[in-house]
């Protein structure tokens, strides 16, 4: 059973994590002096700290940002799926991945998950902060497990 204690210092907890989000969302003039994934974390928690609706959701890419990262390259494979050749991960809709943009105003790592949509040609990534892309074969790509 909850007691009281508890619960007061549950309160206390939450009222030191909105402080802590607020910090955070003010960390996005230094943005711009970050590169890769770690710029690509930092703008994910920004958008979670200026954006949360959801506890849930926030809890979710919270405990997704701190697991073991791999990165490899993803290959179509003749089930019409795409598969990371250093983990042998195969991505289905839903699947969180991190995806590098090679070029253009998206350069860089971005965070989302696998879809499918016929407008891309099939699989896509759907990036949580910016334009979607097909997903293709030599794709660089990172997964968290």
């Amino acid at each position: 059973m909850l007691r009281f204690k508890e619960v007061s210092r549950l309160g206390e907890l939450l009222v030191a994590t909105l402080v802590q989000m607020g910090r955070v969302a003010r960390l996005y003039p230094h943005l711009d002096r970050l590169e890769g994934i770690e710029r690509a974390e930092l703008a994910k928690l920004i958008s979670l700290c200026e954006n949360c609706d959801s506890i849930p959701y926030l809890a979710r890419w919270v405990e997704y940002l701190q697991k073991p990262r791999s990165e490899g390259r993803i290959f179509l494979q003749d089930s019409g799926r795409y598969v990371m050749d250093t983990t042998g991960t195969e991505f289905t809709c839903g699947r969180a991945i991190e995806v590098y943009i090679p070029g253009g105003p998206d350069r860089g790592w971005h965070l989302g998950r696998v879809e499918h949509d016929h407008r891309y040609g099939g699989y896509y990534f759907f990036n949580e902060i910016g334009d979607h892309h097909p997903l293709q074969d030599g794709m660089l790509a990172a997964v968290r497990e």
